[in-house]
Order: structure tokens, then C-alpha cells, then sequence
């Protein structure tokens, strides 16, 4: 199972197309991103990113995970969001 870190950086990388950009959105350096993403791709066994000098771009298999994480990911921040509100007694 990946951890919410790789998760996360995956999504954030999946965006932004751009280690940089992805480091400064996640508050970390740039070789944290990259070192999260090759261990996630480790744990799938397959690169979910093509890397040049130049561009970063989903493989085949990383926009099938990002369709199919995608929706997944939104869906238990949202019903995070709703028992914090529910915690504080918001409905």
C-alpha cells in the first residue's frame, strides 16, 4: 500500500509536470519529490513518469493511476473535511 506522502506527491507531480513547482507546492526539496516518486514507482514495479531534461510527463500507466486515484483522493479529503466539521459540531 503507498504511504500519503507518495500519494500526494504523485497527484502534485501529476499537475504541476515539474519537480520544482511540485517541491515548493509540498513545502520539501526537489530530491524528496523525486525520491518519493522512484520509490512509488518501485513499489508499482513501473515508471509512472517520463523524465527528460526538458519535460515531465505521465506514462500510459501513471494517467491510468491518475484517473482512477484521482477521484479516489478527493473523496477522503472531502469525508476528512466533513467529520472535522462534524467534530466541531458543524453540519
Amino acid at each position: 500500500m503507498a504511504e500519503t506522502r507518495e500519494v500526494e506527491s504523485f497527484l502534485a507531480l501529476a499537475e504541476e509536470l515539474h519537480f520544482g513547482r511540485t517541491a515548493e507546492r509540498l513545502r520539501v526539496s526537489t530530491a524528496q519529490v523525486s525520491q518519493t516518486i522512484r520509490k512509488l514507482e518501485r513499489r508499482i514495479g513501473a515508471p509512472l513518469f517520463t523524465r527528460t531534461s526538458r519535460r515531465v510527463e505521465l506514462t500510459p500507466l501513471g494517467r491510468q493511476l491518475l484517473a482512477e486515484l484521482g477521484p479516489a483522493w478527493s473523496a477522503v479529503g472531502a469525508a476528512l473535511d466533513r467529520a472535522a466539521e462534524a467534530g466541531r459540531g458543524v453540519t
